[in-house]
Protein backbone atom coordinates (compact mmCIF):
# COMPACT_ATOMS: atom_id res chain seq x y z
CA UNK A 1 0.00 0.00 0.00
CA UNK A 2 3.14 2.40 0.64
CA UNK A 3 4.78 1.72 -2.33
CA UNK A 4 1.26 2.48 -4.27
CA UNK A 5 0.85 5.78 -2.16
CA UNK A 6 4.51 6.55 -3.45
CA UNK A 7 3.69 5.98 -7.28
CA UNK A 8 -0.22 8.29 -6.99
CA UNK A 9 2.00 11.26 -7.40
CA UNK A 10 4.21 10.33 -10.17
CA UNK A 11 1.35 9.02 -11.90
CA UNK A 12 -0.47 12.52 -11.71
CA UNK A 13 2.36 13.71 -13.23
CA UNK A 14 2.47 11.32 -16.04
CA UNK A 15 -1.31 11.96 -16.50
CA UNK A 16 -1.14 15.85 -16.47
CA UNK A 17 1.81 15.78 -19.12
CA UNK A 18 -0.17 13.77 -21.18
CA UNK A 19 -3.76 15.85 -20.98
CA UNK A 20 -1.08 19.06 -21.68
CA UNK A 21 0.38 17.70 -25.13
CA UNK A 22 -3.22 16.33 -26.05
CA UNK A 23 -4.90 19.25 -25.52
CA UNK A 24 -1.87 21.27 -27.58
CA UNK A 25 -2.03 19.03 -30.48
CA UNK A 26 -6.02 19.90 -29.98
CA UNK A 27 -5.42 23.65 -29.70
CA UNK A 28 -2.97 23.47 -33.01
CA UNK A 29 -5.92 21.64 -34.90
CA UNK A 30 -8.20 24.01 -33.82
CA UNK A 31 -6.09 26.80 -34.93
CA UNK A 32 -5.31 25.45 -38.81
CA UNK A 33 -9.24 24.81 -39.26
CA UNK A 34 -10.19 28.12 -37.80
CA UNK A 35 -7.69 29.77 -40.55
CA UNK A 36 -8.99 27.30 -43.19
CA UNK A 37 -12.51 28.52 -42.59
CA UNK A 38 -11.45 32.34 -42.59
CA UNK A 39 -9.50 31.90 -45.64
CA UNK A 40 -12.43 30.60 -47.38
CA UNK A 41 -14.70 32.75 -46.12
CA UNK A 42 -12.22 35.93 -47.23
CA UNK A 43 -11.25 34.21 -50.82
CA UNK A 44 -14.14 34.61 -53.67
CA UNK A 45 -15.47 31.27 -54.87
CA UNK A 46 -14.97 30.42 -58.41
CA UNK A 47 -18.32 31.39 -59.09
CA UNK A 48 -17.92 34.71 -57.74
CA UNK A 49 -14.54 35.36 -59.22
CA UNK A 50 -15.62 37.56 -61.63
CA UNK A 51 -14.31 41.56 -61.66
CA UNK A 52 -15.43 44.18 -64.48
CA UNK A 53 -12.26 46.98 -65.62
CA UNK A 54 -14.24 49.50 -67.35
CA UNK A 55 -11.15 50.52 -69.73
CA UNK A 56 -8.45 48.68 -71.29
CA UNK A 57 -7.60 51.26 -73.18
CA UNK A 58 -5.04 53.14 -70.76
CA UNK A 59 -1.87 51.45 -70.05
CA UNK A 60 -2.94 50.60 -66.04
CA UNK A 61 -6.25 49.31 -67.20
CA UNK A 62 -4.81 46.58 -69.42
CA UNK A 63 -2.15 46.03 -66.30
CA UNK A 64 -4.47 45.71 -63.99
CA UNK A 65 -6.74 43.40 -66.42
CA UNK A 66 -3.94 40.85 -67.54
CA UNK A 67 -2.75 41.09 -63.78
CA UNK A 68 -5.90 39.48 -62.10
CA UNK A 69 -6.60 37.18 -65.16
CA UNK A 70 -2.85 35.69 -64.60
CA UNK A 71 -4.16 35.20 -60.86
CA UNK A 72 -7.02 33.46 -61.71
CA UNK A 73 -9.96 36.07 -61.31
CA UNK A 74 -13.03 36.24 -64.68
CA UNK A 75 -12.09 39.39 -66.09
CA UNK A 76 -14.41 41.11 -67.91
CA UNK A 77 -12.32 44.30 -69.79
CA UNK A 78 -14.07 47.61 -71.22
CA UNK A 79 -12.64 49.00 -74.49
CA UNK A 80 -13.62 51.12 -77.50
CA UNK A 81 -14.48 48.29 -80.04
CA UNK A 82 -11.81 48.10 -82.81
CA UNK A 83 -9.07 49.88 -80.63
CA UNK A 84 -5.50 49.27 -79.29
CA UNK A 85 -6.66 47.94 -75.94
CA UNK A 86 -9.02 45.56 -77.20
CA UNK A 87 -6.68 44.15 -79.51
CA UNK A 88 -3.81 43.94 -76.95
CA UNK A 89 -6.04 42.32 -74.06
CA UNK A 90 -6.96 39.74 -76.99
CA UNK A 91 -3.21 39.13 -78.04
CA UNK A 92 -2.30 38.96 -74.36
CA UNK A 93 -4.92 35.96 -73.90
CA UNK A 94 -4.14 34.45 -76.95
CA UNK A 95 -0.42 33.67 -76.42
CA UNK A 96 -1.21 33.32 -72.32
CA UNK A 97 -3.77 30.48 -72.91
CA UNK A 98 -1.40 28.86 -75.68
CA UNK A 99 1.36 28.80 -72.89
CA UNK A 100 -0.34 27.39 -69.68
CA UNK A 101 0.07 23.62 -68.60
CA UNK A 102 -3.21 21.46 -69.61
CA UNK A 103 -3.52 20.78 -65.75
CA UNK A 104 -4.02 24.64 -65.18
CA UNK A 105 -6.85 26.29 -65.80
CA UNK A 106 -6.51 29.04 -68.90
CA UNK A 107 -7.04 32.40 -68.31
CA UNK A 108 -10.33 34.34 -68.26
CA UNK A 109 -10.93 37.68 -70.08
CA UNK A 110 -13.30 38.93 -72.37
CA UNK A 111 -13.55 41.98 -74.05
CA UNK A 112 -16.50 44.47 -74.48
CA UNK A 113 -17.78 47.58 -75.95
CA UNK A 114 -17.50 50.07 -72.77
CA UNK A 115 -17.54 53.99 -72.66
CA UNK A 116 -18.34 55.69 -69.20
CA UNK A 117 -19.48 58.61 -71.19
CA UNK A 118 -22.03 57.58 -73.36
CA UNK A 119 -25.06 55.90 -70.75
CA UNK A 120 -26.02 53.48 -74.08
CA UNK A 121 -22.71 51.98 -73.97
CA UNK A 122 -22.71 51.46 -69.99
CA UNK A 123 -26.01 49.80 -70.21
CA UNK A 124 -25.56 47.46 -73.13
CA UNK A 125 -21.99 46.49 -71.18
CA UNK A 126 -24.57 45.88 -68.10
CA UNK A 127 -26.53 43.79 -70.19
CA UNK A 128 -23.32 42.26 -71.73
CA UNK A 129 -21.58 41.40 -68.63
CA UNK A 130 -24.86 39.54 -67.06
CA UNK A 131 -24.76 37.61 -69.91
CA UNK A 132 -21.04 36.96 -69.73
CA UNK A 133 -21.38 35.43 -66.32
CA UNK A 134 -21.53 31.20 -65.97
CA UNK A 135 -24.59 29.27 -65.07
CA UNK A 136 -25.67 29.88 -61.65
CA UNK A 137 -23.49 33.16 -60.87
CA UNK A 138 -26.07 36.38 -60.36
CA UNK A 139 -23.22 39.83 -60.19
CA UNK A 140 -19.85 40.24 -60.44
CA UNK A 141 -17.37 40.79 -57.36
CA UNK A 142 -16.06 44.25 -58.34
CA UNK A 143 -15.59 46.52 -60.62
CA UNK A 144 -12.66 48.42 -61.10
CA UNK A 145 -12.98 52.09 -63.13
CA UNK A 146 -9.91 52.61 -64.98
CA UNK A 147 -11.40 54.91 -67.33
CA UNK A 148 -10.66 58.70 -67.57
CA UNK A 149 -8.49 61.30 -69.01
CA UNK A 150 -5.74 63.78 -67.42
CA UNK A 151 -7.57 67.05 -67.89
CA UNK A 152 -4.40 68.79 -69.15
CA UNK A 153 -4.62 70.43 -72.65
CA UNK A 154 -7.38 73.49 -71.97
CA UNK A 155 -11.17 73.91 -71.19
CA UNK A 156 -11.70 71.50 -73.87
CA UNK A 157 -10.08 68.83 -72.41
CA UNK A 158 -11.10 70.21 -68.99
CA UNK A 159 -14.99 69.64 -69.62
CA UNK A 160 -13.88 65.76 -71.18
CA UNK A 161 -12.09 65.10 -67.42
CA UNK A 162 -14.87 66.04 -65.59
CA UNK A 163 -17.55 63.84 -67.68
CA UNK A 164 -15.04 61.06 -67.94
CA UNK A 165 -13.78 61.12 -64.39
CA UNK A 166 -16.99 62.64 -62.00
CA UNK A 167 -19.71 61.72 -63.92
CA UNK A 168 -18.13 58.56 -65.32
CA UNK A 169 -17.75 57.91 -61.75
CA UNK A 170 -20.90 58.04 -60.87
CA UNK A 171 -22.86 56.35 -64.29
CA UNK A 172 -20.51 53.27 -63.34
CA UNK A 173 -22.06 52.79 -59.72
CA UNK A 174 -25.24 53.62 -61.10
CA UNK A 175 -25.07 50.95 -64.20
CA UNK A 176 -23.04 47.61 -62.39
CA UNK A 177 -24.56 48.67 -58.31
CA UNK A 178 -27.35 45.74 -59.66
CA UNK A 179 -25.06 43.08 -60.55
CA UNK A 180 -21.89 44.10 -57.44
CA UNK A 181 -24.97 44.06 -55.04
CA UNK A 182 -26.33 40.37 -56.47
CA UNK A 183 -22.83 39.15 -56.14
CA UNK A 184 -22.84 40.74 -52.43
CA UNK A 185 -26.14 39.17 -51.89
CA UNK A 186 -24.42 35.77 -52.23
CA UNK A 187 -20.79 36.04 -50.70
CA UNK A 188 -20.24 38.85 -47.55
CA UNK A 189 -17.36 39.66 -48.85
CA UNK A 190 -18.46 40.81 -52.41
CA UNK A 191 -19.95 44.00 -54.21
CA UNK A 192 -17.01 46.46 -54.29
CA UNK A 193 -16.75 49.54 -56.42
CA UNK A 194 -13.03 51.02 -57.10
CA UNK A 195 -12.18 54.37 -58.50
CA UNK A 196 -8.82 55.53 -59.10
CA UNK A 197 -8.26 58.58 -56.14
CA UNK A 198 -5.40 61.68 -56.38
CA UNK A 199 -2.15 61.43 -57.87
CA UNK A 200 0.99 63.24 -57.08
CA UNK A 201 -0.14 66.54 -59.26
CA UNK A 202 -3.23 66.93 -57.14
CA UNK A 203 -1.03 67.60 -53.81
CA UNK A 204 -1.42 71.05 -52.95
CA UNK A 205 2.15 71.38 -52.74
CA UNK A 206 2.35 70.34 -56.36
CA UNK A 207 0.09 72.69 -57.12
CA UNK A 208 1.89 75.76 -55.65
CA UNK A 209 4.93 74.80 -57.62
CA UNK A 210 2.92 74.81 -60.78
CA UNK A 211 4.02 77.26 -63.43
CA UNK A 212 1.72 80.07 -64.69
CA UNK A 213 -0.10 79.82 -67.72
CA UNK A 214 -0.71 76.76 -69.64
CA UNK A 215 0.67 74.60 -67.28
CA UNK A 216 -0.75 76.39 -64.36
CA UNK A 217 -4.06 75.90 -65.86
CA UNK A 218 -3.22 71.96 -66.31
CA UNK A 219 -2.65 71.28 -63.44
CA UNK A 220 -5.71 73.19 -61.69
CA UNK A 221 -8.13 71.32 -64.36
CA UNK A 222 -6.25 67.60 -63.60
CA UNK A 223 -6.76 68.69 -60.05
CA UNK A 224 -10.36 69.34 -60.09
CA UNK A 225 -11.02 65.85 -62.18
CA UNK A 226 -9.30 64.25 -59.43
CA UNK A 227 -10.57 65.64 -56.20
CA UNK A 228 -14.44 65.64 -58.18
CA UNK A 229 -13.74 61.41 -58.34
CA UNK A 230 -12.78 61.74 -54.78
CA UNK A 231 -15.66 63.53 -53.79
CA UNK A 232 -18.19 61.53 -55.87
CA UNK A 233 -16.46 58.35 -54.31
CA UNK A 234 -17.23 59.24 -50.28
CA UNK A 235 -20.76 60.49 -51.57
CA UNK A 236 -21.24 57.06 -53.40
CA UNK A 237 -19.64 55.16 -50.14
CA UNK A 238 -22.48 56.78 -48.16
CA UNK A 239 -25.21 55.98 -50.27
CA UNK A 240 -23.96 52.15 -51.19
CA UNK A 241 -23.71 51.30 -47.75
CA UNK A 242 -26.93 50.04 -47.64
CA UNK A 243 -26.66 47.70 -50.12
CA UNK A 244 -24.04 46.50 -48.54
CA UNK A 245 -21.07 47.75 -50.98
CA UNK A 246 -17.77 49.04 -50.33
CA UNK A 247 -16.47 51.78 -52.26
CA UNK A 248 -12.59 52.01 -52.45
CA UNK A 249 -10.34 54.82 -53.73
CA UNK A 250 -6.74 53.73 -54.93
CA UNK A 251 -4.50 56.91 -54.34
CA UNK A 252 -1.38 56.82 -56.61
CA UNK A 253 1.28 59.37 -54.51
CA UNK A 254 4.33 59.01 -57.21
CA UNK A 255 2.55 59.28 -60.36
CA UNK A 256 0.76 61.93 -62.26
CA UNK A 257 -3.22 62.04 -63.79
CA UNK A 258 -1.35 61.94 -67.33
CA UNK A 259 0.70 58.34 -66.64
CA UNK A 260 -2.30 57.03 -64.98
CA UNK A 261 -4.30 57.29 -68.36
CA UNK A 262 -1.82 57.10 -70.59
CA UNK A 263 -2.67 54.86 -73.10
CA UNK A 264 -0.38 51.26 -73.57
CA UNK A 265 3.03 52.64 -74.89
CA UNK A 266 4.92 51.12 -78.06
CA UNK A 267 8.15 49.75 -77.70
CA UNK A 268 11.22 50.32 -80.11
CA UNK A 269 13.46 46.61 -80.18
CA UNK A 270 15.75 46.00 -77.39
CA UNK A 271 14.73 49.20 -75.38
CA UNK A 272 12.12 49.51 -72.41
CA UNK A 273 10.11 52.56 -71.41
CA UNK A 274 12.22 55.66 -70.22
CA UNK A 275 9.69 56.14 -67.69
CA UNK A 276 9.64 53.05 -65.77
CA UNK A 277 12.98 51.69 -65.86
CA UNK A 278 13.82 48.20 -64.74
CA UNK A 279 14.75 47.78 -61.61
CA UNK A 280 13.86 46.31 -58.56
CA UNK A 281 11.72 48.56 -56.97
CA UNK A 282 9.56 49.04 -59.68
CA UNK A 283 9.32 45.61 -61.47
CA UNK A 284 6.60 44.17 -63.13
CA UNK A 285 5.98 40.61 -63.50
CA UNK A 286 6.71 38.88 -66.83
CA UNK A 287 3.05 38.29 -67.86
CA UNK A 288 1.89 41.85 -67.21
CA UNK A 289 5.05 43.50 -68.41
CA UNK A 290 4.41 43.67 -72.13
CA UNK A 291 1.39 42.67 -74.64
CA UNK A 292 2.39 42.19 -78.46
CA UNK A 293 -0.46 42.83 -81.28
CA UNK A 294 0.10 42.45 -85.04
CA UNK A 295 0.02 45.75 -86.59
CA UNK A 296 0.22 46.24 -90.24
CA UNK A 297 3.10 45.29 -92.04
CA UNK A 298 4.69 45.18 -88.89
CA UNK A 299 5.00 43.29 -85.34
CA UNK A 300 4.55 46.12 -82.58
CA UNK A 301 4.87 45.43 -78.68
CA UNK A 302 3.67 47.53 -76.61
CA UNK A 303 4.52 48.37 -72.41
CA UNK A 304 1.40 48.15 -70.19
CA UNK A 305 3.77 48.57 -66.86
CA UNK A 306 2.53 51.23 -65.02
CA UNK A 307 3.19 50.33 -61.04
CA UNK A 308 4.78 47.40 -59.76
CA UNK A 309 3.77 43.90 -58.64
CA UNK A 310 4.14 45.12 -55.17
CA UNK A 311 0.78 47.90 -55.71
CA UNK A 312 -0.73 45.08 -57.61
CA UNK A 313 -0.34 42.64 -54.73
CA UNK A 314 -1.84 45.54 -52.44
CA UNK A 315 -5.35 46.16 -55.01
CA UNK A 316 -5.66 42.16 -54.62
CA UNK A 317 -5.41 42.61 -51.26
CA UNK A 318 -8.19 45.17 -51.67
CA UNK A 319 -10.41 42.71 -53.64
CA UNK A 320 -10.13 40.04 -51.08
CA UNK A 321 -9.75 41.60 -47.43
CA UNK A 322 -13.14 40.60 -45.36
CA UNK A 323 -13.39 44.08 -44.65
CA UNK A 324 -11.67 46.79 -47.18
CA UNK A 325 -10.63 50.27 -45.76
CA UNK A 326 -11.78 53.04 -48.01
CA UNK A 327 -8.42 53.72 -49.33
CA UNK A 328 -5.17 52.09 -50.36
CA UNK A 329 -1.93 53.11 -52.43
CA UNK A 330 -0.37 52.30 -55.25
CA UNK A 331 3.22 53.15 -54.45
CA UNK A 332 6.04 53.21 -56.59
CA UNK A 333 8.47 54.80 -53.49
CA UNK A 334 8.06 54.85 -49.81
CA UNK A 335 8.39 58.70 -49.48
CA UNK A 336 5.84 60.37 -51.48
CA UNK A 337 3.56 63.45 -50.55
CA UNK A 338 0.90 61.22 -48.92
CA UNK A 339 2.74 60.24 -46.10
CA UNK A 340 3.05 64.22 -45.00
CA UNK A 341 -0.47 65.08 -45.68
CA UNK A 342 -2.56 65.44 -43.32
CA UNK A 343 -6.14 63.58 -43.51
CA UNK A 344 -8.68 65.07 -44.64
CA UNK A 345 -12.16 65.40 -43.34
CA UNK A 346 -15.59 66.88 -43.88
CA UNK A 347 -18.13 67.21 -41.41
CA UNK A 348 -21.66 65.26 -42.14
Amino acid sequence: MASNQEMDPLTWLSLGLQLAALCSIVGALLLYLLRKVRVAEVLPVDSAKTVLVTSVDTALGLQIATYLSSRGWRVIAGCRSGGLGARLAESWLQTHAASTPEDEPPPRLVTLDLDVAREDLLEEAARATAQHLPAGEHGIWAVINTAGSSGRGGAACWESALRGNVLGALRVARTFSPLLAAAAADHPHAGRLFYIGLTSDTACESLARADGGENGEGSAGAAAARWGTWGAARALRANLRARRLHVVLLHAPDLSAAEIYAPPMQLQPSTQPESRPDTPSSEVSASTTSCAVTMPGEAAEYSAKVIPTSALKVLEEALTAPSPRDSYYLKLKHDSWFTRMPSLRVAH
